[in-house]
Protein backbone atom coordinates (compact mmCIF):
# COMPACT_ATOMS: atom_id res chain seq x y z
CA UNK A 1 0.00 0.00 0.00
CA UNK A 2 3.01 2.33 0.79
CA UNK A 3 4.26 1.61 -2.33
CA UNK A 4 0.62 2.75 -4.22
CA UNK A 5 0.76 6.08 -2.28
CA UNK A 6 4.05 6.80 -3.24
CA UNK A 7 3.58 5.77 -6.99
CA UNK A 8 0.65 8.17 -7.39
CA UNK A 9 2.56 10.90 -5.92
CA UNK A 10 5.08 10.33 -8.26
CA UNK A 11 2.95 10.04 -11.10
CA UNK A 12 1.46 13.32 -10.22
CA UNK A 13 4.30 15.56 -10.85
CA UNK A 14 5.15 13.53 -13.72
CA UNK A 15 1.59 14.39 -15.02
CA UNK A 16 2.37 18.25 -14.31
CA UNK A 17 5.47 18.42 -16.43
CA UNK A 18 3.17 18.83 -19.74
CA UNK A 19 -0.46 18.55 -18.84
CA UNK A 20 -0.26 22.68 -19.22
CA UNK A 21 1.01 22.04 -22.63
CA UNK A 22 -2.40 22.01 -24.55
CA UNK A 23 -3.38 24.61 -22.32
CA UNK A 24 -0.06 27.06 -23.75
CA UNK A 25 -1.82 28.71 -26.62
CA UNK A 26 -5.16 29.80 -24.57
CA UNK A 27 -2.58 30.95 -21.55
CA UNK A 28 -1.02 32.96 -24.02
CA UNK A 29 -4.31 34.85 -25.06
CA UNK A 30 -5.58 35.10 -22.22
CA UNK A 31 -2.48 36.87 -20.64
CA UNK A 32 -1.45 38.90 -24.04
CA UNK A 33 2.04 36.18 -23.46
CA UNK A 34 3.94 35.20 -26.72
CA UNK A 35 4.19 31.43 -26.96
CA UNK A 36 8.19 31.82 -26.26
CA UNK A 37 7.45 33.11 -23.00
CA UNK A 38 4.57 31.24 -22.18
CA UNK A 39 6.73 28.29 -22.88
CA UNK A 40 8.42 28.97 -19.33
CA UNK A 41 5.41 27.65 -18.02
CA UNK A 42 6.86 24.13 -18.68
CA UNK A 43 10.72 24.94 -18.93
CA UNK A 44 10.13 26.80 -14.75
CA UNK A 45 8.52 23.37 -13.50
CA UNK A 46 11.25 21.42 -15.20
CA UNK A 47 14.42 22.57 -14.50
CA UNK A 48 13.36 23.49 -10.95
CA UNK A 49 12.54 19.87 -10.96
CA UNK A 50 15.57 17.99 -12.07
CA UNK A 51 17.38 21.28 -10.25
CA UNK A 52 15.81 19.94 -6.46
CA UNK A 53 15.56 16.36 -6.89
CA UNK A 54 19.45 15.44 -5.35
CA UNK A 55 18.57 18.22 -2.71
CA UNK A 56 15.11 16.85 -2.33
CA UNK A 57 16.67 13.22 -1.91
CA UNK A 58 19.14 13.97 0.64
CA UNK A 59 16.83 15.46 2.95
CA UNK A 60 14.29 12.69 2.84
CA UNK A 61 17.74 10.31 3.74
CA UNK A 62 18.33 12.78 6.80
CA UNK A 63 14.70 13.38 8.15
CA UNK A 64 12.78 11.13 6.86
CA UNK A 65 11.09 10.20 3.38
CA UNK A 66 7.70 10.05 4.45
CA UNK A 67 7.82 13.59 6.35
CA UNK A 68 9.57 15.02 2.76
CA UNK A 69 6.82 12.71 0.55
CA UNK A 70 3.83 14.94 2.28
CA UNK A 71 6.01 18.23 2.64
CA UNK A 72 6.57 18.08 -1.31
CA UNK A 73 3.01 16.90 -1.88
CA UNK A 74 1.21 20.03 0.42
CA UNK A 75 3.91 22.47 -1.66
CA UNK A 76 2.15 21.25 -4.83
CA UNK A 77 -1.17 21.23 -3.85
CA UNK A 78 -0.81 24.92 -2.53
CA UNK A 79 0.72 26.17 -5.67
CA UNK A 80 -1.16 24.30 -7.73
CA UNK A 81 -4.19 26.62 -6.60
CA UNK A 82 -1.92 29.63 -6.87
CA UNK A 83 -1.42 28.86 -10.41
CA UNK A 84 -5.28 27.94 -11.17
CA UNK A 85 -5.70 31.66 -9.57
CA UNK A 86 -3.11 33.44 -11.49
CA UNK A 87 -3.12 37.29 -12.43
CA UNK A 88 -0.70 37.23 -15.13
CA UNK A 89 2.04 35.29 -17.02
CA UNK A 90 4.84 36.18 -14.44
CA UNK A 91 2.94 35.35 -11.90
CA UNK A 92 2.06 31.74 -13.70
CA UNK A 93 5.58 30.82 -13.87
CA UNK A 94 6.76 31.24 -10.20
CA UNK A 95 3.80 29.32 -8.91
CA UNK A 96 5.22 26.42 -11.63
CA UNK A 97 8.49 26.78 -10.16
CA UNK A 98 6.65 26.36 -6.45
CA UNK A 99 5.07 23.17 -7.98
CA UNK A 100 8.42 22.28 -9.32
CA UNK A 101 9.42 22.44 -5.43
CA UNK A 102 7.01 19.81 -4.78
CA UNK A 103 7.55 18.18 -7.22
CA UNK A 104 11.16 17.08 -6.54
CA UNK A 105 10.53 15.06 -3.49
CA UNK A 106 8.30 12.26 -5.01
CA UNK A 107 10.74 10.22 -7.28
CA UNK A 108 13.24 10.03 -4.50
CA UNK A 109 11.20 8.78 -1.90
CA UNK A 110 9.21 6.31 -4.47
CA UNK A 111 12.59 4.65 -5.57
CA UNK A 112 14.11 4.87 -1.60
CA UNK A 113 10.51 2.50 -0.68
CA UNK A 114 11.22 0.18 -3.80
CA UNK A 115 14.78 -0.72 -2.85
CA UNK A 116 13.63 -1.13 1.03
CA UNK A 117 10.32 -2.82 0.59
CA UNK A 118 11.46 -5.12 -2.04
CA UNK A 119 14.12 -7.98 -2.10
CA UNK A 120 16.68 -7.70 -4.99
CA UNK A 121 15.02 -10.40 -6.87
CA UNK A 122 11.64 -8.35 -6.90
CA UNK A 123 13.16 -5.03 -6.80
CA UNK A 124 13.44 -4.77 -10.72
CA UNK A 125 9.58 -4.99 -11.28
CA UNK A 126 8.51 -2.70 -8.60
CA UNK A 127 10.95 -0.08 -10.51
CA UNK A 128 9.67 -0.92 -13.97
CA UNK A 129 6.13 -0.07 -12.52
CA UNK A 130 7.68 3.32 -11.31
CA UNK A 131 9.62 3.85 -14.66
CA UNK A 132 6.20 3.13 -16.56
CA UNK A 133 4.57 5.80 -14.28
CA UNK A 134 7.50 7.67 -15.62
CA UNK A 135 7.29 7.22 -19.43
CA UNK A 136 3.50 6.92 -19.46
CA UNK A 137 1.72 9.91 -17.71
CA UNK A 138 3.20 12.70 -19.83
CA UNK A 139 1.25 11.10 -22.91
CA UNK A 140 -1.67 10.41 -20.56
CA UNK A 141 -1.36 14.21 -19.29
CA UNK A 142 -2.31 15.61 -22.77
CA UNK A 143 -5.63 13.52 -23.07
CA UNK A 144 -6.39 14.73 -19.63
CA UNK A 145 -6.08 18.27 -20.45
CA UNK A 146 -7.37 17.64 -23.61
CA UNK A 147 -10.36 17.06 -22.08
CA UNK A 148 -10.18 19.76 -19.23
CA UNK A 149 -9.23 22.38 -20.98
CA UNK A 150 -11.97 21.82 -24.17
CA UNK A 151 -14.85 22.00 -21.10
CA UNK A 152 -13.84 24.37 -18.50
CA UNK A 153 -10.79 26.31 -20.12
CA UNK A 154 -6.63 26.17 -18.98
CA UNK A 155 -7.07 26.78 -15.12
CA UNK A 156 -8.89 23.63 -14.64
CA UNK A 157 -5.68 21.51 -15.44
CA UNK A 158 -4.36 23.31 -12.08
CA UNK A 159 -7.64 22.11 -10.15
CA UNK A 160 -6.59 18.48 -11.25
CA UNK A 161 -3.37 17.81 -8.57
CA UNK A 162 -5.15 19.46 -5.54
CA UNK A 163 -8.31 16.54 -5.93
CA UNK A 164 -5.43 14.31 -6.62
CA UNK A 165 -3.45 15.48 -3.79
CA UNK A 166 -5.40 15.37 -1.14
CA UNK A 167 -6.00 11.65 -1.82
CA UNK A 168 -2.35 10.65 -1.72
CA UNK A 169 -1.84 12.99 1.26
CA UNK A 170 -5.13 11.06 2.99
CA UNK A 171 -3.03 7.52 2.01
CA UNK A 172 0.24 9.08 3.34
CA UNK A 173 -1.00 9.37 6.48
CA UNK A 174 -2.59 6.12 7.00
CA UNK A 175 0.10 3.90 5.29
CA UNK A 176 3.34 5.01 4.96
CA UNK A 177 5.59 4.34 7.39
CA UNK A 178 7.41 6.73 9.77
CA UNK A 179 10.90 6.00 10.24
CA UNK A 180 12.76 6.18 13.43
CA UNK A 181 14.76 8.98 14.26
CA UNK A 182 18.67 8.34 13.91
CA UNK A 183 21.59 10.03 14.89
CA UNK A 184 21.51 13.37 13.92
CA UNK A 185 23.74 14.82 11.13
CA UNK A 186 23.73 18.37 9.14
CA UNK A 187 22.24 19.33 5.79
CA UNK A 188 25.04 20.52 3.33
CA UNK A 189 23.03 23.71 2.85
CA UNK A 190 25.93 24.84 1.12
CA UNK A 191 26.57 22.15 -1.14
CA UNK A 192 22.63 21.67 -1.82
CA UNK A 193 23.13 25.79 -3.04
CA UNK A 194 25.89 25.43 -5.47
CA UNK A 195 24.46 22.10 -7.02
CA UNK A 196 21.37 24.48 -7.84
CA UNK A 197 23.68 27.52 -8.86
CA UNK A 198 25.15 24.99 -11.09
CA UNK A 199 22.11 23.19 -12.26
CA UNK A 200 19.24 25.69 -13.06
CA UNK A 201 22.02 28.17 -15.23
CA UNK A 202 23.12 25.07 -17.36
CA UNK A 203 20.02 23.14 -17.63
CA UNK A 204 18.17 26.47 -18.69
CA UNK A 205 21.11 27.64 -21.34
CA UNK A 206 20.35 23.59 -22.76
CA UNK A 207 16.54 23.56 -22.87
CA UNK A 208 16.77 27.52 -24.20
CA UNK A 209 19.86 27.17 -26.49
CA UNK A 210 17.97 26.59 -29.67
CA UNK A 211 15.55 29.66 -29.50
CA UNK A 212 18.55 31.72 -27.98
CA UNK A 213 20.98 30.42 -30.07
CA UNK A 214 23.87 28.26 -29.23
CA UNK A 215 26.45 30.97 -29.62
CA UNK A 216 23.89 33.90 -28.13
CA UNK A 217 25.79 36.07 -25.25
CA UNK A 218 22.79 34.92 -22.91
CA UNK A 219 23.27 31.10 -23.54
CA UNK A 220 26.99 31.51 -23.51
CA UNK A 221 27.05 33.10 -19.87
CA UNK A 222 24.23 30.72 -18.83
CA UNK A 223 26.42 27.93 -19.90
CA UNK A 224 29.33 29.50 -17.86
CA UNK A 225 27.58 30.35 -14.74
CA UNK A 226 26.45 26.94 -14.43
CA UNK A 227 29.86 24.46 -15.36
CA UNK A 228 31.42 27.41 -12.47
CA UNK A 229 28.42 26.32 -10.38
CA UNK A 230 28.79 22.80 -10.65
CA UNK A 231 32.96 23.06 -9.93
CA UNK A 232 32.50 24.65 -6.94
CA UNK A 233 29.93 22.16 -6.15
CA UNK A 234 32.58 18.98 -6.41
CA UNK A 235 35.11 20.98 -4.66
CA UNK A 236 33.07 21.75 -1.93
CA UNK A 237 31.66 18.05 -1.55
CA UNK A 238 35.47 16.49 -1.80
CA UNK A 239 35.72 18.54 1.66
CA UNK A 240 32.36 18.41 3.27
CA UNK A 241 32.33 15.97 6.23
CA UNK A 242 29.04 14.94 5.32
CA UNK A 243 28.28 15.91 1.82
CA UNK A 244 25.33 16.35 0.38
CA UNK A 245 26.41 13.99 -2.99
CA UNK A 246 28.91 11.58 -2.28
CA UNK A 247 31.14 12.05 -5.37
CA UNK A 248 32.67 8.83 -4.25
CA UNK A 249 29.77 6.73 -4.97
CA UNK A 250 30.64 8.17 -8.79
CA UNK A 251 33.64 5.61 -8.68
CA UNK A 252 31.38 2.73 -8.63
CA UNK A 253 30.48 1.57 -12.20
CA UNK A 254 26.97 0.18 -10.89
CA UNK A 255 26.75 4.46 -10.63
CA UNK A 256 28.97 6.19 -12.98
CA UNK A 257 28.31 4.14 -16.43
CA UNK A 258 24.07 3.70 -16.03
CA UNK A 259 24.08 7.32 -15.44
CA UNK A 260 25.46 7.90 -18.41
CA UNK A 261 23.30 6.13 -20.50
CA UNK A 262 20.52 7.23 -18.39
CA UNK A 263 21.66 10.57 -20.09
CA UNK A 264 21.62 9.26 -23.45
CA UNK A 265 18.25 8.02 -23.53
CA UNK A 266 17.02 11.16 -21.75
CA UNK A 267 18.68 12.87 -24.72
CA UNK A 268 16.75 10.95 -27.45
CA UNK A 269 13.80 10.35 -26.03
CA UNK A 270 12.72 14.09 -24.72
CA UNK A 271 14.20 15.17 -28.33
CA UNK A 272 11.92 13.09 -30.24
CA UNK A 273 8.83 13.44 -28.30
CA UNK A 274 9.49 16.80 -29.16
CA UNK A 275 9.60 17.09 -32.50
CA UNK A 276 6.92 13.66 -33.57
CA UNK A 277 4.33 16.35 -33.24
CA UNK A 278 5.57 18.94 -35.57
CA UNK A 279 6.55 16.35 -37.94
CA UNK A 280 2.65 14.72 -38.03
CA UNK A 281 1.29 17.71 -37.88
CA UNK A 282 3.44 19.67 -40.40
CA UNK A 283 4.06 16.83 -42.54
CA UNK A 284 1.14 14.54 -42.76
CA UNK A 285 -1.27 17.42 -42.10
CA UNK A 286 -3.19 15.97 -38.45
CA UNK A 287 -5.54 17.93 -35.82
CA UNK A 288 -4.93 17.65 -32.35
CA UNK A 289 -7.07 14.52 -32.16
CA UNK A 290 -4.99 12.39 -35.02
CA UNK A 291 -2.02 13.85 -33.56
CA UNK A 292 -3.11 11.92 -30.25
CA UNK A 293 -3.87 9.05 -31.74
CA UNK A 294 -0.92 8.82 -33.46
CA UNK A 295 1.48 8.97 -30.80
CA UNK A 296 -0.89 6.02 -28.78
CA UNK A 297 1.79 3.60 -29.78
CA UNK A 298 4.31 5.27 -28.02
CA UNK A 299 2.39 5.48 -25.31
CA UNK A 300 1.43 2.04 -25.33
CA UNK A 301 5.17 0.60 -26.26
CA UNK A 302 6.31 2.56 -22.49
CA UNK A 303 3.25 0.58 -20.28
CA UNK A 304 3.99 -2.29 -22.15
CA UNK A 305 8.06 -2.18 -21.87
CA UNK A 306 8.77 -0.63 -18.50
CA UNK A 307 7.30 -3.53 -16.12
CA UNK A 308 8.34 -5.71 -18.66
CA UNK A 309 11.93 -5.09 -18.47
CA UNK A 310 11.31 -4.92 -14.66
CA UNK A 311 10.99 -8.69 -14.65
CA UNK A 312 12.75 -10.04 -17.94
CA UNK A 313 16.13 -8.23 -15.89
CA UNK A 314 15.80 -10.74 -13.32
CA UNK A 315 15.97 -13.61 -15.66
CA UNK A 316 18.34 -12.63 -18.32
CA UNK A 317 21.06 -10.55 -16.14
CA UNK A 318 20.68 -6.51 -15.47
CA UNK A 319 23.64 -5.58 -17.28
CA UNK A 320 22.16 -7.76 -20.77
CA UNK A 321 18.92 -6.32 -20.35
CA UNK A 322 20.59 -2.54 -20.29
CA UNK A 323 22.64 -3.54 -22.92
CA UNK A 324 19.69 -4.94 -25.49
CA UNK A 325 17.62 -2.10 -24.79
CA UNK A 326 20.12 0.19 -25.85
CA UNK A 327 20.40 -1.65 -28.93
CA UNK A 328 17.01 -1.97 -29.43
CA UNK A 329 16.67 2.02 -29.49
CA UNK A 330 19.84 2.68 -31.47
CA UNK A 331 17.78 0.48 -34.24
CA UNK A 332 14.62 1.63 -33.56
CA UNK A 333 16.04 5.79 -34.50
CA UNK A 334 17.58 4.43 -37.82
CA UNK A 335 14.14 2.75 -38.72
CA UNK A 336 12.48 5.70 -37.62
CA UNK A 337 15.29 8.00 -39.39
CA UNK A 338 14.76 5.96 -42.55
CA UNK A 339 10.55 6.12 -42.10
CA UNK A 340 10.40 9.89 -42.74
CA UNK A 341 11.29 10.23 -45.52
CA UNK A 342 8.36 8.65 -47.05
CA UNK A 343 5.45 10.79 -45.51
CA UNK A 344 3.47 8.43 -44.27
CA UNK A 345 2.58 6.86 -40.93
CA UNK A 346 2.93 3.70 -41.84
CA UNK A 347 6.29 4.24 -42.67
CA UNK A 348 7.18 5.76 -39.02
CA UNK A 349 5.12 3.41 -37.06
CA UNK A 350 7.71 0.54 -36.70
CA UNK A 351 10.54 2.94 -35.98
CA UNK A 352 8.31 4.69 -33.36
CA UNK A 353 7.07 1.19 -31.55
CA UNK A 354 10.83 0.18 -31.94
CA UNK A 355 12.72 3.06 -30.37
CA UNK A 356 10.12 3.41 -27.54
CA UNK A 357 10.35 0.20 -26.61
CA UNK A 358 14.29 0.35 -26.57
CA UNK A 359 13.91 3.53 -24.02
CA UNK A 360 11.01 2.02 -21.91
CA UNK A 361 12.91 -0.96 -21.31
CA UNK A 362 16.50 0.60 -20.32
CA UNK A 363 15.17 2.81 -17.22
CA UNK A 364 14.40 -0.17 -15.23
CA UNK A 365 17.77 -1.55 -14.80
CA UNK A 366 19.48 1.62 -15.30
CA UNK A 367 17.58 2.86 -11.81
CA UNK A 368 17.93 -0.82 -10.42
CA UNK A 369 21.96 -0.43 -10.92
CA UNK A 370 22.62 2.52 -9.80
CA UNK A 371 20.91 2.00 -6.40
CA UNK A 372 21.88 -1.58 -5.95
CA UNK A 373 25.13 -1.22 -4.14
CA UNK A 374 24.44 2.66 -2.17
CA UNK A 375 23.72 2.48 2.08
CA UNK A 376 20.37 3.23 2.57
CA UNK A 377 20.84 6.71 4.10
CA UNK A 378 22.20 7.86 0.86
CA UNK A 379 19.53 6.23 -1.25
CA UNK A 380 17.30 9.28 -1.70
CA UNK A 381 19.77 11.64 -3.25
CA UNK A 382 21.26 8.13 -5.17
CA UNK A 383 17.63 7.33 -6.39
CA UNK A 384 17.47 11.13 -7.70
CA UNK A 385 20.55 10.59 -9.99
CA UNK A 386 18.86 8.70 -13.12
CA UNK A 387 16.12 11.69 -12.99
CA UNK A 388 18.55 13.94 -13.05
CA UNK A 389 20.67 12.21 -15.55
CA UNK A 390 17.45 12.26 -17.75
CA UNK A 391 16.44 15.31 -17.31
CA UNK A 392 19.69 17.07 -18.01
CA UNK A 393 19.77 14.79 -21.24
CA UNK A 394 16.73 15.38 -22.28
CA UNK A 395 17.56 19.20 -21.66
CA UNK A 396 20.46 18.91 -24.35
CA UNK A 397 18.70 16.66 -26.50
CA UNK A 398 15.40 18.70 -27.16
CA UNK A 399 17.47 21.69 -27.96
CA UNK A 400 20.22 20.03 -29.59
CA UNK A 401 17.73 17.96 -31.95
CA UNK A 402 15.19 20.64 -32.43
CA UNK A 403 18.30 22.99 -34.00
CA UNK A 404 19.09 19.97 -35.97
CA UNK A 405 15.77 20.65 -37.66
CA UNK A 406 15.51 24.30 -37.55
CA UNK A 407 18.93 24.21 -39.65
CA UNK A 408 17.07 22.47 -42.92
CA UNK A 409 13.69 24.30 -42.65
CA UNK A 410 12.39 27.73 -42.91
CA UNK A 411 12.83 29.94 -39.52
CA UNK A 412 8.91 30.89 -40.86
CA UNK A 413 7.59 27.23 -40.35
CA UNK A 414 6.58 26.62 -37.08
CA UNK A 415 4.16 23.37 -35.45
CA UNK A 416 1.07 25.82 -35.49
CA UNK A 417 1.19 26.42 -39.28
CA UNK A 418 -0.49 22.91 -39.72
CA UNK A 419 0.33 21.15 -43.21
CA UNK A 420 2.51 22.89 -45.44
CA UNK A 421 3.58 22.87 -49.10
CA UNK A 422 4.92 19.30 -50.71
CA UNK A 423 8.67 21.47 -51.07
CA UNK A 424 8.36 22.19 -47.29
CA UNK A 425 7.40 18.68 -46.05
CA UNK A 426 10.12 17.40 -47.90
CA UNK A 427 13.06 19.41 -46.48
CA UNK A 428 10.67 18.87 -43.17
CA UNK A 429 11.23 15.27 -43.87
CA UNK A 430 15.03 15.46 -43.96
CA UNK A 431 15.67 17.80 -41.08
CA UNK A 432 13.84 15.07 -39.12
CA UNK A 433 16.00 12.18 -40.71
CA UNK A 434 18.58 14.01 -39.65
CA UNK A 435 17.97 14.68 -36.13
CA UNK A 436 17.38 11.51 -35.45
CA UNK A 437 20.82 9.91 -36.84
CA UNK A 438 21.69 12.61 -34.39
CA UNK A 439 20.14 10.64 -31.49
CA UNK A 440 20.68 7.55 -33.04
CA UNK A 441 24.42 8.44 -32.04
CA UNK A 442 23.91 9.56 -28.82
CA UNK A 443 22.15 6.41 -28.23
CA UNK A 444 25.17 3.83 -29.21
CA UNK A 445 27.30 6.20 -26.45
CA UNK A 446 25.20 5.29 -23.86
CA UNK A 447 25.04 1.74 -25.23
CA UNK A 448 28.83 1.72 -24.98
CA UNK A 449 28.13 2.98 -21.59
CA UNK A 450 26.19 0.12 -20.85
CA UNK A 451 28.45 -2.29 -22.37
CA UNK A 452 30.95 -1.24 -19.22
CA UNK A 453 28.25 -1.95 -16.64
CA UNK A 454 28.63 -5.27 -14.32
CA UNK A 455 25.65 -7.47 -13.63
CA UNK A 456 23.48 -6.63 -10.20
CA UNK A 457 20.51 -8.56 -10.55
CA UNK A 458 19.72 -12.13 -12.79
CA UNK A 459 21.65 -15.24 -12.87
CA UNK A 460 25.55 -14.82 -11.86
CA UNK A 461 25.52 -11.62 -10.41
CA UNK A 462 28.18 -10.92 -8.58
CA UNK A 463 27.72 -7.46 -6.97
CA UNK A 464 26.30 -7.52 -3.79
CA UNK A 465 23.18 -5.64 -2.08
CA UNK A 466 23.77 -3.14 0.53
CA UNK A 467 20.52 -2.82 1.06
CA UNK A 468 18.45 -6.40 1.33
CA UNK A 469 14.98 -5.57 0.92
CA UNK A 470 14.37 -5.81 4.73
CA UNK A 471 14.67 -2.30 5.55
CA UNK A 472 17.05 -2.73 8.63
CA UNK A 473 20.12 -0.93 6.82
CA UNK A 474 23.27 -1.01 4.80
CA UNK A 475 24.82 -4.31 4.45
CA UNK A 476 28.17 -4.55 6.79
CA UNK A 477 29.92 -6.63 4.07
CA UNK A 478 30.79 -2.55 2.28
CA UNK A 479 32.33 -3.95 -1.09
CA UNK A 480 31.49 -2.60 -4.02
CA UNK A 481 32.69 -2.16 -8.19
CA UNK A 482 35.06 -0.35 -9.20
Amino acid sequence: MAMTVVAGGMMLSVLNISIVNIALPDISRDFDADISAAGWVVTGFLVTQAVLLPIAGRAGDLYGRRRIFVLGVLVMVVASVLCALAWNEPSLVVFRILQGVGASAMAPTAYSYATILFPPNERGLAIGVLTAIITVAPVVSLNIAGVLVGIWGWRSVFWFTPVVGALVLIGAALVMHRKPPGAKRPFDLAGAGLAALGLFPLLTALTSASSWGWTSGKTLAMAALGVLGLALFAWRETRAPDPMVDLGLFRLRTVRNPNIAGFCVGATMFGTLLLLPFYFTAVLGYSNVMLSLAITPVALSFMVGSPMSGRLLTRVGSERMMRVSLILAVSGALVLAWGFGFEAYYAVLPGMVLLALGLATSTAPVTTTVIHEVPEDRLGVASSLPNVSRYSGGALGGALLSTVVAMTIPATVTAEDGLVSAPLRAIVSDGMRNALLVGAVILALGAIAAFRVPRVIGPGATIAARVSGTGTGPDPRGGGSR
